[in-house]
Protein backbone atom coordinates (compact mmCIF):
# COMPACT_ATOMS: atom_id res chain seq x y z
CA UNK A 1 0.00 0.00 0.00
CA UNK A 2 1.37 3.76 -0.78
CA UNK A 3 -0.73 6.47 0.84
CA UNK A 4 -0.25 10.17 -1.35
CA UNK A 5 -1.98 13.06 0.24
CA UNK A 6 -2.76 15.67 -2.20
CA UNK A 7 -4.53 19.39 -1.60
CA UNK A 8 -8.31 19.10 -2.53
CA UNK A 9 -8.71 21.51 -5.80
CA UNK A 10 -11.24 22.21 -8.05
CA UNK A 11 -10.27 19.31 -9.70
CA UNK A 12 -10.99 16.43 -6.86
CA UNK A 13 -14.13 15.70 -8.08
CA UNK A 14 -12.78 14.49 -11.39
CA UNK A 15 -9.61 12.45 -9.68
CA UNK A 16 -12.25 10.74 -7.92
CA UNK A 17 -14.39 9.51 -10.89
CA UNK A 18 -11.50 8.56 -12.80
CA UNK A 19 -10.00 6.97 -9.91
CA UNK A 20 -6.73 8.89 -10.25
CA UNK A 21 -7.42 9.36 -6.44
CA UNK A 22 -9.27 6.99 -3.90
CA UNK A 23 -10.62 9.21 -1.34
CA UNK A 24 -11.56 13.18 -0.40
CA UNK A 25 -11.76 13.97 3.06
CA UNK A 26 -12.84 17.55 4.25
CA UNK A 27 -15.31 20.56 3.86
CA UNK A 28 -16.11 20.04 0.09
CA UNK A 29 -19.99 21.04 -0.55
CA UNK A 30 -19.36 20.71 -4.24
CA UNK A 31 -18.79 17.02 -4.24
CA UNK A 32 -22.33 16.00 -4.16
CA UNK A 33 -24.25 13.90 -6.97
CA UNK A 34 -22.74 10.95 -8.04
CA UNK A 35 -20.79 10.57 -4.43
CA UNK A 36 -20.90 8.80 -1.60
CA UNK A 37 -20.84 10.85 1.72
CA UNK A 38 -19.50 9.82 4.96
CA UNK A 39 -19.80 12.80 7.89
CA UNK A 40 -17.19 12.52 10.03
CA UNK A 41 -17.24 14.82 11.99
CA UNK A 42 -18.83 18.78 12.86
CA UNK A 43 -16.33 21.69 12.83
CA UNK A 44 -16.41 25.07 13.87
CA UNK A 45 -14.08 27.77 13.45
CA UNK A 46 -11.44 29.63 16.17
CA UNK A 47 -9.38 32.13 16.05
CA UNK A 48 -5.36 31.05 16.14
CA UNK A 49 -3.07 34.10 17.56
CA UNK A 50 0.67 33.89 19.22
CA UNK A 51 0.42 33.11 22.41
CA UNK A 52 3.20 35.63 22.90
CA UNK A 53 0.74 38.34 21.08
CA UNK A 54 1.50 41.59 22.74
CA UNK A 55 -2.81 42.74 22.28
CA UNK A 56 -4.48 39.90 22.78
CA UNK A 57 -4.46 38.05 26.28
CA UNK A 58 -7.68 35.68 27.10
CA UNK A 59 -10.00 37.44 24.67
CA UNK A 60 -10.70 38.46 21.18
CA UNK A 61 -13.49 41.38 21.04
CA UNK A 62 -14.65 41.98 17.68
CA UNK A 63 -12.83 45.58 17.76
CA UNK A 64 -9.64 43.63 18.54
CA UNK A 65 -10.42 41.31 15.28
CA UNK A 66 -10.88 44.15 13.01
CA UNK A 67 -7.50 46.09 14.59
CA UNK A 68 -5.31 43.50 13.74
CA UNK A 69 -3.78 42.03 10.76
CA UNK A 70 -4.17 38.75 9.61
CA UNK A 71 -3.26 36.09 7.40
CA UNK A 72 -5.26 33.58 5.47
CA UNK A 73 -5.18 30.35 3.25
CA UNK A 74 -6.09 29.39 0.11
CA UNK A 75 -9.56 27.80 -0.38
CA UNK A 76 -9.50 26.32 -3.80
CA UNK A 77 -11.81 23.21 -4.10
CA UNK A 78 -12.82 23.48 -0.70
CA UNK A 79 -15.74 24.91 1.06
CA UNK A 80 -13.57 27.05 3.69
CA UNK A 81 -14.51 30.21 1.60
CA UNK A 82 -17.92 30.54 3.63
CA UNK A 83 -15.66 32.77 6.42
CA UNK A 84 -14.58 35.63 3.68
CA UNK A 85 -18.49 35.31 2.26
CA UNK A 86 -19.79 36.03 6.26
CA UNK A 87 -16.78 38.56 6.97
CA UNK A 88 -18.54 40.33 3.92
CA UNK A 89 -21.52 39.97 4.65
CA UNK A 90 -21.73 40.88 8.35
CA UNK A 91 -19.43 44.13 6.74
CA UNK A 92 -16.77 42.96 9.04
CA UNK A 93 -13.08 44.61 8.37
CA UNK A 94 -10.37 42.70 8.06
CA UNK A 95 -6.82 43.44 7.10
CA UNK A 96 -5.28 40.48 5.24
CA UNK A 97 -1.32 40.67 4.96
CA UNK A 98 0.07 37.17 4.41
CA UNK A 99 -2.01 34.74 1.52
CA UNK A 100 -0.56 31.44 1.92
CA UNK A 101 -1.61 28.33 0.27
CA UNK A 102 -2.16 26.16 3.66
CA UNK A 103 -3.10 25.84 7.55
CA UNK A 104 0.05 24.72 8.70
CA UNK A 105 2.33 27.00 6.50
CA UNK A 106 0.10 29.96 7.68
CA UNK A 107 -0.54 28.72 11.64
CA UNK A 108 3.80 28.55 11.68
CA UNK A 109 3.97 32.29 10.67
CA UNK A 110 1.26 32.99 13.13
CA UNK A 111 3.15 31.76 15.97
CA UNK A 112 5.78 33.82 15.91
CA UNK A 113 4.30 37.09 14.61
CA UNK A 114 1.16 39.38 15.53
CA UNK A 115 -1.06 38.05 12.74
CA UNK A 116 -4.49 36.29 13.80
CA UNK A 117 -6.00 33.09 11.21
CA UNK A 118 -9.27 31.81 11.19
CA UNK A 119 -8.54 28.01 11.51
CA UNK A 120 -10.65 24.78 11.75
CA UNK A 121 -11.41 24.01 16.08
CA UNK A 122 -9.59 20.92 15.98
CA UNK A 123 -6.55 22.06 14.38
CA UNK A 124 -6.11 25.21 16.26
CA UNK A 125 -6.39 22.77 19.46
CA UNK A 126 -3.96 20.26 17.81
CA UNK A 127 -1.29 23.54 17.07
CA UNK A 128 -1.74 24.84 20.62
CA UNK A 129 -0.71 21.46 22.25
CA UNK A 130 2.34 21.27 20.17
CA UNK A 131 3.55 25.27 19.75
CA UNK A 132 3.01 28.47 21.45
CA UNK A 133 -0.61 29.49 20.35
CA UNK A 134 -3.88 30.40 21.48
CA UNK A 135 -7.00 29.08 20.73
CA UNK A 136 -10.08 32.15 20.80
CA UNK A 137 -13.53 32.55 20.16
CA UNK A 138 -13.94 33.65 16.26
CA UNK A 139 -15.76 37.17 18.03
CA UNK A 140 -18.31 36.99 15.75
CA UNK A 141 -21.01 34.01 14.56
CA UNK A 142 -19.72 31.38 11.79
CA UNK A 143 -21.67 28.74 10.45
CA UNK A 144 -20.30 25.03 11.55
CA UNK A 145 -19.71 22.66 9.00
CA UNK A 146 -19.29 18.89 8.68
CA UNK A 147 -15.64 17.17 7.68
CA UNK A 148 -17.21 14.38 5.23
CA UNK A 149 -14.67 11.63 3.27
CA UNK A 150 -16.21 11.50 -0.42
CA UNK A 151 -15.78 8.75 -2.63
CA UNK A 152 -17.23 8.16 -6.38
CA UNK A 153 -19.95 5.74 -6.87
CA UNK A 154 -17.89 3.56 -9.27
CA UNK A 155 -15.15 2.68 -6.55
CA UNK A 156 -18.34 2.52 -3.16
CA UNK A 157 -18.30 -1.35 -3.04
CA UNK A 158 -14.48 -2.12 -4.18
CA UNK A 159 -12.72 -3.80 -1.00
CA UNK A 160 -9.66 -1.56 -0.65
CA UNK A 161 -11.52 1.29 -1.03
CA UNK A 162 -14.05 -0.12 1.70
CA UNK A 163 -11.01 -0.70 3.97
CA UNK A 164 -9.73 2.61 3.69
CA UNK A 165 -12.84 4.59 4.18
CA UNK A 166 -13.18 2.78 7.46
CA UNK A 167 -9.79 3.31 8.78
CA UNK A 168 -10.60 7.32 7.99
CA UNK A 169 -13.75 6.94 9.97
CA UNK A 170 -12.25 5.01 12.78
CA UNK A 171 -9.48 7.53 12.72
CA UNK A 172 -11.32 10.79 12.73
CA UNK A 173 -14.87 10.14 14.07
CA UNK A 174 -15.91 12.44 17.56
CA UNK A 175 -14.64 10.39 20.38
CA UNK A 176 -13.67 7.42 18.38
CA UNK A 177 -17.29 6.66 17.41
CA UNK A 178 -18.05 5.02 14.52
CA UNK A 179 -20.06 7.00 12.29
CA UNK A 180 -23.13 5.89 10.63
CA UNK A 181 -23.09 4.27 6.72
CA UNK A 182 -23.04 6.90 4.51
CA UNK A 183 -26.31 7.56 2.31
CA UNK A 184 -25.99 8.08 -1.32
CA UNK A 185 -26.57 11.50 -2.94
Amino acid sequence: MRIEIAPLDDDTGRKLESGEADLAVGFIPGLEAGFYQQALFRQRYVCLASADHPRIHGGLTLEQFEAEDHAVFGTSGTGHHVIEQEIARQNIKRRIVLDIPNFLGAAFVVEHTDLLMIVPRRLGELLRDRGDFSVLPVPFPLPDYTIKQHCHARFHHDPGNRWLRGLIAELMSEAGARPTPAEAT
